[in-house]
């Protein structure tokens, strides 16, 4: 319930407390709606019942009394008439006993072998044996009014038979005994159709019942709402207001330190904020008297802090640039005049360790001037050809990795152009040829490759070293598997951030003591 009221204006909580209040009212209402219609359908089910039982009592009563007759005259007749003169004055009396205003009320008598004897309405099935008479339900209607006749107290029978005063059919109950003497059974039925007459007259007492209800329930609900609404908005006003007062006082603090007035205030939990908030504005008030000075005094300490951090950042910035400058120099110098020499003179083993170690400053010497200028320069890019342009740096890298014992197997495909920034391109297959030279194991060869595969080129260095200890921090910057091997650990970090500002995947494989650094470059049409 609180995560609902959270971050909510007060408006809006106002808004869900009366939804809320509608909709356990709508929610009770129809409950006591749904008792009701329960009520009513048990209703109607007994008056279905009740009418149902006296219907029945009536047949049996009907029934009953003519077979009372028939015994009675059987008795008292007896000897003086013949059997058949006495059945036709049974019959001929059962059929005028009957209320000719009510054509659905007679006496009906079969033989046990199933022929009409009497029936007044159906005079034409006289004489005829009805005993595998079916109704549309498949019943033996006359099979089974004999059958129950012959028990002690007769018994009733549902079925469906023509009905006389509509001419369809219609649901029938009847009630037969029988007559043993003559092996008759002496029936008499209702229909009871005439219960939906009854129910329909009592569901349309209900829904008058029922609309006045709900016209009732309407008008309570819609006045509970109505009420609800109202002094919901009154409530709301009046907290608007204290917050308002209580707001407005805040936003002028710094302007004037004015307290709340607690007599505007209407709800006691707001005086008590409104005591505590007048509490803090005079605390301001005082310290704000001696805050002026002392920030002037501490403005003034952080502007000489900062003159002094800035005169330092950027002496230690020109130092770095001059200090590279002067780097270069004598490192050109040292490589050019190696070159002359072998020139003119052949290959001295001493001249190329020389020449290897110059190579190595001069690695990390561009690394340097990379991470000096990379946020100051724009690096363009254009159409590089990476067959040769790896040849080429490879070609740089032989004799640093003959002073270490190495060589390089190369299976470079030709022809293969990317759109790259050559500073960039160089850095990145320096810093990785210098990484698997200083880390590769004694007299093993370093193997290089290019190709390309469907609109992806790859190019993969591997050497045989010791497994990496952590494949995933060796791009951390300072970061340095083995610390004995020298370096500032920054190499593999420049090339993360190469290939990551020029989308170029890069996957380290490290087991068997083989590392393998894969860079995948997008084909570029």
């Amino acid at each position: 319930m609180i995560i609902i009221f959270k971050d909510k204006s007060i408006n809006q909580v106002t808004k869900i407390i009366v939804t809320f209040t509608a909709l356990i009212t709508i929610f009770i209402t129809l409950l006591l709606f749904l008792n009701t219609y329960n009520e009513h359908l048990d209703e109607l089910k007994k008056i279905e019942a009740d009418y149902l039982k006296s219907q029945k009592e009536l047949v049996k009563y009907e029934t009953q009394r003519a077979v009372r007759y028939i015994e009675y005259k059987y008795k008292t007749n007896n000897g003086k008439l013949s059997e058949h003169e006495l059945q036709n004055l049974l019959v001929d009396a059962i059929e005028n006993m009957r209320d000719v205003k009510n054509e659905s009320s007679y006496i009906f008598i079969y033989t046990f072998d199933g022929i009409n004897i009497a029936d007044p309405i159906l005079k034409h099935n006289a004489g005829k044996n009805l005993i595998n008479f079916k109704d549309p339900n498949g019943k033996l209607v006359i099979k089974e009014l004999i059958d129950v006749s012959k028990h002690s107290d007769g018994g009733y029978v549902s079925y469906v038979w023509n009905k006389p005063t509509t001419g369809k059919l219609a649901h029938k109950i009847s009630y037969a005994k029988s007559f043993k003497p003559y092996s008759w059974m002496i029936g008499s039925g209702v229909y009871i159709d005439d219960i939906e007459n009854v129910l329909k007259e009592k569901k349309s007492e209900y829904k008058q019942k029922i609309t006045k209800y709900i016209i009732q329930i309407a008008m309570f609900v819609s006045v509970l709402f109505l009420s609800s609404v109202v002094i919901s908005n009154y409530f709301t006003f009046l907290i608007k207001q204290d917050i308002a007062l209580i707001s407005d006082t805040l936003q002028n603090i710094s302007i004037n330190y004015e307290n709340i007035d607690i007599d505007k205030i209407y709800f006691k939990e707001f005086k008590l904020i409104s005591l505590n908030i007048n509490l803090m504005i005079n605390e301001l008030k005082e310290l704000n008297l001696n805050l002026e000075n002392k920030v002037d005094e501490r403005t003034k300490k952080l502007q000489a802090s900062e003159q002094y951090a800035t005169s330092l950042v950027k002496a230690q910035d020109k130092f770095i640039k001059n200090a590279i400058h002067e780097i270069n120099t004598p490192l050109s110098i040292i490589i050019t005049n190696i070159d002359l020499f072998k020139l003119k003179y052949e290959n001295n083993k001493y001249l190329t360790k020389i020449e290897a170690g110059a190579k190595i400053i001069h690695n990390i010497y561009n690394d340097l001037e990379y991470m000096v200028k990379k946020d100051r320069i724009e690096y363009k890019k254009e159409f590089v050809n990476l067959s040769k342009f790896t040849n080429e740096r490879v070609d740089f890298f032989k004799e640093i990795a003959l002073g270490n014992g190495l060589g390089f197997n190369l299976e470079i495909e030709n022809g293969i152009k990317i759109n790259f920034n050559p500073i960039l391109l160089q850095r990145l297959i320096d810093n990785t040829l210098s990484n698997a030279i200083k880390y590769s194991l004694f007299e093993k060869d370093i193997i290089v490759k290019l190709y390309k595969k469907d609109d992806d080129i790859f190019f993969e260095i591997t050497n045989t070293s010791n497994t990496l200890k952590d494949p995933n921090k060796i791009f951390e910057r300072f970061y340095r598997e083995d610390a004995a091997r020298g370096g500032f650990g920054i190499g593999l970090s420049i090339i993360k951030e190469i290939c990551d500002k020029n989308n170029v995947k890069v996957n380290v494989i490290s087991n068997e003591q083989l590392t393998t650094f894969s860079y995948n470059f997008k084909l570029t049409k």
